[in-house]
């Protein structure tokens, strides 16, 4: 039986084609000539002519045989790892060094190794372009355009984005498996520098898996079908949260078995100086297209996405999205929403490792790891699980995007790594390097396409979007799982067969930048076409356009990282590369912001003295509309001052931010208390002009999605809210509260007076406060300044905007205020005033997004401080000085 060194100088193919057993033991043979010029090492003309005459050779060798010598008389090539000369003991890790830096015999990036490839058979036809896997050298332009090729294997296969580096590290030669046990209880096993017992077994060798390159086409495939076509979500992100885990954990679990050292922070460096490159340039490439492509409102979040995709936190900044009431349109697509699953991995890239630690004195020892990581792994995994679980039926949004509901996900591929060599034993496994097929063959091949199918269905069968991370995700895992233990199949109708083809390498090749760049070119051409959804025809462009930007991206970019001997040869290098790629987005990013900053602004207008009248849509666009798309995030009302003095509450509430207008120690003449949900805050800055006259103090004690409503029962969110108001009330003993008091729905005109008002009113004028009672504003079921912006972005007018984007009043409230009955209410000194607002936001029964020059609303619901400082400001002091004399 032959065996085949894994070296970095042989490519992919050439691996498969040394792959195949010998028609002879001995010196190598090639049963046929082949027309490509056959190349051992690649040499400059120079160096050839000095090397002498040129050595032949073969990648297929003995497990015995001595390593090839290295050129010019040096010592024989590095060992690949978990691979050493037999007769050598492993070296053992013992010291600081160890942990810090691989070890020494590392293998280098190498691709003028000495060991000779075996001759690749020529391209002839459609049959051999299907049946094998890509190339893996370029010498003609017609591998030139297969795809992207690579020079030699990777070094390990570390994530479930490694091209060509699915390896395993449980194939043995056939035979060796009973010799590597009795070895193994040996006395001298693992003994460093001492004397191998003879009859030492073969170390394991890391193997190709070709099948697993294929799933990776499998899994991306599905991903980009389902987020193009059917807008769903299709359980190909959790196979590789699982392959990511299952080599990761076992390309350290051969490190501790062989004897090297953990090198945890140079595996850090190795793995973010190979992903960040292509990432940051995708990211460059989506804010430029930002800029250029899409309206101006959703520049801040594209900003604040890309610097969070390229630290890996992306998911997190999406948790804060859907849990932050004052995010925009958290649920609107963004050509940087994918980093989510990355910064998954990338979080789990950083804290995996290092569970490995735990486990390294039982390394040195010599005895076994697998066991104790297993118990390690599987706590780790049930206490995700169970999170998950839980998480997921009560906040499945934010669940979907939570490292800890996730890790569950990566304990499962950890744990099948750790136990795939039993199972392989048990089930007669082989790999095709072994030569002769495993047992049994049928029922693997009928695993595989089982594991497969369950795959295809999952995001069909299942509402994966809404589901998961919960247990429903074991789905998709048990399938990626089927298909890992199902491995070589020996059956030519294997899916393992269907999946070591060329079509399946080459989307397993470029399946890292197909997976960057297919989201935001589907985003960006359904924003600019106005599609929900892209159709059949434009959705094949969309996907063929992904594929040829990915396969460029992979020869430009990620390829040239990937093998460049320079960045690997210092750590200091690589942290160079991982550290300019994050400065570039944060600096693309942060630039861009600072320009817009420095954008003049149009100048602010007197109260009521908009440059267009307000009271009407204008039919031609206005040289300027306000606010700009970027300056949204500016236009919720805050007060300048923290709560502070006698108006600071004595206990705090969540969910709340207590704020002033003047200071703590002012003496003002008299005090305004504004409580409720955000429909009472964005009215504060029509409060500003009466304060300013008067010398007033306002408070903001609102709780967005929280009306007032004393007295009632709550739901668990707003409970408590009422009775923290109330002691707050009796403590500043204001003049005057102002509150919303009705509640619109966006999708009709069922504007109602929420049961319990009036008793909450009446609490309040009982203490001898007054009380402006404020009617709701019109709610939408679109964002109604994104709705506006896109028609004005395309050369429309407001006119046209209102006819898109606007409505009768009628269809968005009651023909009568329903607080209307509340003016009757009075208390000891104190009265009711209920103002309606309407005829200023609705004008002529219209409810228009742009009146004027200005936006009306800033969302679905709420109205630009714009609008009110200019439009409602002037009613509402009129109003005030009505009441309150």
């Amino acid at each position: 039986m032959v065996t085949v060194p894994w070296s970095h100088g042989l490519p992919r193919r050439k691996i498969a084609e040394a792959a195949r057993p010998a028609p002879q033991e001995g010196p190598c043979r090639h049963p046929r000539p082949t027309p490509r010029r056959r190349r051992c090492r690649r040499r400059s003309p120079r160096s050839a002519r000095s090397a002498g005459p040129r050595r032949e050779g073969c990648a297929i060798s003995s497990p015995s045989d001595p390593p090839a010598p290295r050129r010019g008389g040096g010592p024989a090539r590095p060992q690949e790892d978990g691979e050493h000369a037999e007769g050598d003991a492993p070296r053992l890790a013992d010291d600081l060094s160890d942990w810090t830096q691989e070890a020494e015999d590392a293998p280098a990036l190498d691709p003028a190794a000495t060991t000779t490839p075996a001759p690749s058979r020529p391209r002839s036809s459609l049959a051999a372009w299907t049946a094998d896997a890509l190339p893996s050298s370029t010498s003609s332009l017609d591998d030139w355009l297969q795809g992207p090729v690579e020079a030699h294997a990777e070094r390990e296969a570390e994530d479930a984005w490694s091209t060509s580096g699915s390896v395993s590290g449980t194939w043995r030669p056939e035979g060796e498996e009973s010799r590597s046990r009795d070895a193994a209880s040996g006395p001298s096993v693992g003994v460093p520098g001492g004397p191998a017992p003879a009859g030492a077994p073969t170390p394991p060798r890391p193997a190709f898996r070709r099948e697993l390159h294929g799933l990776r086409a499998v899994a991306l495939g599905l991903v980009a079908v389902y987020h193009i076509w059917l807008g769903r979500v299709s359980g190909g992100v959790d196979v590789f949260l699982f392959l990511s885990a299952f080599f990761l954990t076992g390309t350290f679990v051969r490190r501790l078995e062989s004897g090297r050292p953990l090198g945890v922070p140079r595996y850090w460096l190795h793995t973010f100086k190979r992903l960040l490159p292509p990432a940051a340039v995708t990211i460059l490439l989506t804010l430029l297209a930002t800029a250029l492509l899409l309206p101006p409102s959703i520049w801040p979040t594209i900003m604040q996405q890309a610097v969070a995709s390229a630290v890996y936190l992306q998911n997190a900044l999406l948790v804060g999205m859907q849990v932050d009431y004052h995010a925009r349109d958290a649920g609107a697509a963004s050509p940087l929403q994918h980093f989510w699953s990355l910064s998954v991995q990338g979080q789990a890239f950083i804290v995996w490792p290092l569970l490995f630690l735990l486990v390294v004195r039982r390394a040195r020892a010599g005895r076994s790891v697998r066991r104790p990581l297993i118990a390690i792994i599987a706590v780790i995994g049930a206490a995700s699980l169970t999170w998950s679980i839980l998480s997921t039926q009560s906040q499945q949004q934010i669940a979907y995007f939570d490292t800890a509901a996730r890790m569950w996900e990566f304990a499962a591929g950890s744990l099948l790594a750790l136990s795939l060599p039993v199972l392989d034993r048990i089930t007669g496994a082989r790999r095709p390097e072994d030569g002769s097929p495993p047992r049994m063959r049928t029922l693997r091949a009928l695993a595989g396409w089982a594991g497969i199918a369950a795959l295809l269905a999952c995001g069909i069968v299942l509402d994966v979007s809404s589901m998961f991370p919960g247990w429903i995700a074991i789905w998709p895992l048990a399938a990626a799982a089927a298909v890992v233990v199902a491995g070589h199949s020996g059956r030519r109708w294997g899916v393992d067969a269907l999946l070591s083809t060329r079509p399946a390498a080459f989307i397993g090749d470029i399946s890292y930048a197909l997976y960057l760049v297919h989201w935001p070119l589907l985003v960006l051409w359904l924003h600019r076409s106005g599609q929900e959804r892209a159709g059949l025809l434009d959705g094949f462009a969309v996907l063929a356009a992904a594929v040829l930007l990915a396969w460029l991206l992979t020869r430009a970019v990620d390829a040239p990282v990937r093998r460049s001997r320079w960045l690997e040869a210092r750590p200091w290098r690589a942290l160079v590369a991982v550290a300019a790629s994050v400065a570039l987005v944060a600096g693309a990013a942060g630039g861009w912001w600072g320009v817009l900053q420095r954008t003049p602004s149009s100048p602010p207008v007197a109260a009521g003295e908009s440059a267009v009248p307000t009271d009407e849509v204008a039919t031609e666009a206005p040289a300027v509309l306000r606010p700009k798309g970027w300056e949204l995030g500016g236009q919720w009302p805050n007060l300048p001052e923290d709560c502070a003095g006698v108006w600071k509450p004595a206990t705090s509430f969540r969910n709340t931010d207590c704020q002033q207008r003047l200071p703590g120690d002012a003496e003002p003449s008299m005090t305004i208390v504004v409580v409720g949900s955000s429909h009472s805050r964005q009215y504060v800055p029509a409060l500003l002009p009466t304060a300013e006259a008067r010398d007033a103090q306002i408070v903001n004690l609102t709780m967005s999605g929280c009306g007032f409503l004393a007295g009632t029962e709550r739901w668990p969110y707003c409970a408590g809210y009422d009775e923290w108001v109330l002691e707050y009330l009796d403590a500043v003993q204001p003049d005057l509260v102002m509150t919303t008091v009705t509640e619109t729905v966006p999708d009709s005109a069922a504007e109602t007076l929420p049961e319990g008002t009036e008793g909450a009113i009446q609490t309040l004028l009982d203490r001898g406060i007054d009380v402006l009672a404020m009617r709701d504003t019109p709610r939408w079921e679109q964002d109604q300044y994104a709705c506006a912006e896109a028609v004005i972005e395309d050369g429309g007018t407001p006119a046209d905007a209102d006819a898109a984007c606007g409505a009768d009043v009628s269809e968005k409230l009651a023909p009568e205020n329903p607080a209307a009955p509340l003016a009757t209410l009075t208390g000891p000194g104190s009265s009711v005033t209920v103002l309606d607002l309407t005829p200023e936001v609705c004008p002529e029964g219209r409810c228009s997004p742009i009146l004027g020059d200005t936006y009306v609303h800033m969302d679905d619901n709420h109205l630009t401080r714009v609008f009110v400082e200019e439009v409602l400001a002037p009613s509402m002091t009129r109003e005030l000085a009505a009441a309150t004399g």
